[in-house]
């Protein structure tokens, strides 16, 4: 019997690793395969600081580049404080009952949403019905609305699955229940609370249906424009790849799959250096509060 579990044991193991090699081999040839297709751009001089041109081939992506940052730090600015704070509250303050249920169901269905359904929502409400038109305030405000969900739950659950011996601790030595959340349990879940954000970032940056709807006016952003107004329109590298992967004419157009694959080329990349950047800066601030814990 004990042959037989520790070879069931062995194959399911196996099985397990296989599984991780297979997601990292994937992972790995998507890289190859999208650098490779895109390095013709991504070498090309001007890529990273013409605008794009709809009308004739030797486009760039200046301005696409200069407004998925901004939009990716506006929405995260708006996102992370009100999703941890929900997390906050689900985790140690609501317990249990007929309105926290039914806050929970709202924001699981919330996350059920197809993204194209909160652009049109986005552009009903942050553009129509406040007579304004499409803006990178409101293309974050879209995006606010697909990823609290997210980040509401990941927050939640990074804080429950801490030992409860921290908080019996922290209240035992004297400290206040939100002493004991803020300086004990959200620096002792920081690095769960990192993978959400890094979550929700990969949103931001994927995502086109509800920025197009709400921050680009229907048009790409032809000129460089880098001002810092939120209201001011601008679409993202995400609308930017599909208006010339899908709607540039070919005749016209003529580098417009190559344009596109560059774009996605930056994309990969741009989202390789953030999950780095961002698990790098976690580590540096978990080993300081430990530092000074």
């Amino acid at each position: 019997m004990n042959r037989r579990l520790r070879r069931n044991n062995s194959i399911a193991i196996g099985v397990v690793r296989g599984m991780v090699l297979l997601l990292v081999a994937l992972l790995v040839w998507m890289i190859v395969l999208m650098l490779s297709k895109g390095w013709s751009e991504l070498t090309r001089g001007g890529f990273y600081t013409s605008v794009p041109n709809i009308g004739g081939p030797g486009g760039g992506i200046g301005p696409q580049l200069f407004n998925t940052i901004y939009v990716l730090v506006l929405s995260m600015l708006i996102v992370l404080p009100i999703g941890l704070a929900g997390g906050i509250f689900f985790a140690e303050y609501a317990g249990t009952g007929r309105v926290t249920n039914l806050l929970r169901r709202a924001s699981e269905t919330l996350a059920t949403l197809p993204s194209i359904v909160v652009g049109l929502f986005g552009y009903a409400f942050f553009v129509q019905a406040t007579n304004s038109h499409p803006s990178r305030l409101a293309a974050a405000l879209s995006l606010t609305v697909i990823n609290l969900p997210y980040v509401v739950r990941i927050s939640e659950d990074a804080l429950r699955a801490l030992p409860p011996a921290l908080r019996e601790g922290s209240l035992g030595l004297g400290a206040t229940r939100w002493q004991t959340v803020s300086r004990v349990l959200v620096p002792a879940a920081l690095p769960a609370l990192i993978t959400g954000a890094i979550i929700a970032a990969g949103r931001v940056f994927g995502e086109a249906a509800a920025i197009l709807f709400t921050g680009s006016n229907f048009s790409l952003t032809a000129h460089s424009n880098y001002s810092l107004n939120p209201f001011d329109s601008g679409d993202t590298l995400a609308v930017d790849l599909y208006v010339f992967r899908i709607q540039a004419e070919p005749n016209v157009v003529t580098d417009a799959r190559q344009y596109a694959d560059g774009v996605a080329a930056v994309l990969v990349l741009a989202v390789l250096l953030f999950n780095v950047g961002a698990r790098l800066l976690g580590r540096a601030a978990v080993r300081r509060l430990q530092r000074t814990a």
